[in-house]
């Protein structure tokens, strides 16, 4: 869920709470499951972030390797992949 869909989502339930669509403590569940649903959506944003990073590094010390295969460029790999190392 991205931020204008949460705004947009939130803005619908106030309306319909004005509106007597909806009681005071529908609208708090609605919210509450509103919140949940886009803390997991920005947990699995973040998550996604990280990972693409983390495959960017591993695939710049994996070409380093090959093209030099050292000890201290298989470490480099090893370290990258285990999350020591920031390339």
């Amino acid at each position: 869920m991205t931020d204008q869909m949460a705004y947009q989502t939130l803005a619908e339930l106030a309306a319909r709470y004005k509106m007597g669509a909806v009681s005071a403590e529908q609208a708090k569940r609605e919210r509450a499951e509103l919140d949940r649903a886009y803390a997991i959506r920005l947990a699995c944003d973040e998550a996604s972030r990280w990972s693409v990073e983390l495959r960017k590094r591993i695939e710049i010390a994996h070409a380093k390797y090959r093209k030099d295969p050292t000890l201290e460029n298989a470490k480099l790999l090893s370290d990258v992949i285990d999350g020591f190392v920031r390339i």
